[in-house]
């Protein structure tokens, strides 16, 4: 196996540092836009362009998991994964490039900032305030990216796990306080460039430790021709929940957030779709370094091992560094954005709509910042003393939150005869559901939690809105007759 210690050095220390400097100087740059409203701080006040859109979608949409998660599955499910994972994928996200998006930017109100605002408008403040869990499973997440990024560091360069999360969660918590959303997109350009050109690199690395192609390909084909097949290792049940977890990304906060701070639906739209197609060959490419590490450390302890055995045998120094920072940038992109909408959640959505209705836009601002402090301390203590357990919560959480709240979203914004009460009456059955579902009948047969809920939470959501469709429609005519 590859000595990970041995090969770091110098330049990839120089490298990671260099990262560091430009992440932190962006958030100094950036204060002031961001110092003026809850607007300019939580959407950029609306003005991202779409070279800045490319980089802030492909930041938020592709993660760490991106990197090593999809390096692993190609080690063992070869490149079936490609065709069941990353291409379908793509294709499910591309409605929110060319349509969701553009009609979040464009059709909705100014005064929709956050996800549960969006649901608010949908169909009333109770449904906006139950849309407000969604930022638990987020702040879950970050603290697994956090501790994966930690570890990867340590492995790597032997810095101690607790160091390398304190350093990178504290980097992610000044910038995102100083600068919010201003920061974020300049970040997210910055990390997705470096994550784009780490992907070019370790491909070209690896064939140039081949030769071609070709022979990369006989040497997967003489350890397990069925790497190379388009059904692989793949079972059914495995490739459709692949597939349906690209609906996350339609239930994804920071999706929204960043519709809402571009500049229009066109920019939207170019960038999303742009972003779509560099993001399916970068994470394609990541598959092809998984597929190469099975050949390469097929006796490897950890796919993981495996896959980081392989980036470093094929990078020169420097470019290790490059790569190594590629996944810290991703994990920084994400943790900072669900750090930035959770914070504006908490405040607007929950202490200002409930226990605060007069709170003033400077209150919001500044309790957001107080809020983004107090979620970075805890993700990093919370990584830290309960890194064992947030696998399996972020799991259960996160399938949570796509199963009581995709339909009643899509519902939102193409369903005509939606309804407050429909809303409100199908997110509340969705909530219900799940947990029976789940935790009481302990998933029945095998079926999937979130297809379960999304069959029974979406019947009752369309019942509940056909039935009070009339009453909602009749109160709207007398109230635009008593506005006249």
């Amino acid at each position: 196996m590859v000595d990970f210690k041995e090969l770091w050095g110098v330049f990839d220390w120089a490298v990671l540092a260099l990262y560091f400097i430009g992440v932190m100087s962006v958030g100094f740059v950036m204060h002031r836009k961001a110092s003026k409203n809850f607007k300019s701080f939580f959407v950029a006040s609306r003005r991202l362009t779409i070279p800045v859109l490319i980089g802030v979608a492909g930041a938020a949409w592709y993660d760490s998991w991106t990197i090593v998660g999809l390096g692993e599955l190609g080690s063992t499910l070869g490149i079936s994964i490609i065709l069941f994972y990353v291409v379908p994928g793509a294709v499910l996200r591309l409605p929110l490039a060319l349509w969701i998006g553009p009609i979040t930017r464009e059709k909705l109100p100014d005064w929709v900032i956050t996800l549960p605002d969006m649901i608010k408008f949908f169909y009333n403040k109770t449904s906006g305030v139950l849309s407000s869990i969604v930022p638990m499973a987020s702040i879950l997440y970050c603290c697994a990216l956090l501790f994966a990024a930690g570890d990867v560091l340590h492995m790597v360069s032997g810095m101690p796990i607790w160091l390398a999360m304190v350093i990178g969660g504290f980097a992610i918590i000044l910038y995102t306080t100083m600068a919010g959303m201003w920061a974020l997109a300049v970040t997210d350009l910055i990390q997705f460039a470096v994550m784009t050109v780490s992907a070019g690199a370790v491909l070209f690395g690896i064939i140039s430790y081949y030769g071609s192609g070709g022979v990369l390909c006989d040497a997967v084909m003489a350890s397990d021709p069925l790497k190379l097949s388009i059904v692989g290792h793949q079972t059914f049940g495995t490739a459709i929940g692949y597939i349906l977890s690209a609906a996350a990304m339609y239930v994804n906060a920071q999706s929204y957030q960043r519709f809402g701070a571009a500049k229009g639906g066109g920019e939207v739209k170019v960038a999303y779709t742009l972003m779509l197609m560099i993001g399916t060959i970068f994470s394609a490419v990541m598959v092809i370094v998984g597929m190469t590490s099975s050949v390469l450390f097929p006796d490897a302890a950890t796919a993981s091992e495996g896959f980081w055995g392989t980036v470093f045998t094929v990078l020169p120094p420097g470019a290790r560094g490059l790569f190594v920072a590629a996944l810290i940038a991703a994990v920084m992109s994400t943790v900072s954005a669900d750090m930035l909408f959770t914070g504006g959640i908490l405040v607007k959505n929950i202490y200002q709509d409930i226990f605060k209705p007069d709170l003033s836009d400077e209150g919001v601002l500044k309790g957001s910042r107080i809020m983004i402090v107090i979620l970075g301390l805890f993700i990093i203590v919370g990584t830290y003393l309960w890194r064992n357990g947030i696998g399996n919560a972020w799991t259960i959480i996160g399938g949570f939150q796509v199963a009581v709240f995709l339909i009643p979203i899509l519902g939102g914004f193409f369903y005509k005869k939606k309804t407050p009460m429909g809303g409100t009456i199908g997110i509340i059955a969705g909530i219900i559901f799940y947990a029976v579902w789940q935790f009481i009948l302990g998933v029945p047969n095998g079926f999937p939690s979130s297809v379960a809920t999304w069959i029974f939470g979406g019947i009752i959501y369309f019942i509940a809105c056909k039935a009070t469709y009339g009453s909602y429609e009749k109160s709207q005519i007398e109230k635009a007759k008593g506005g006249k």
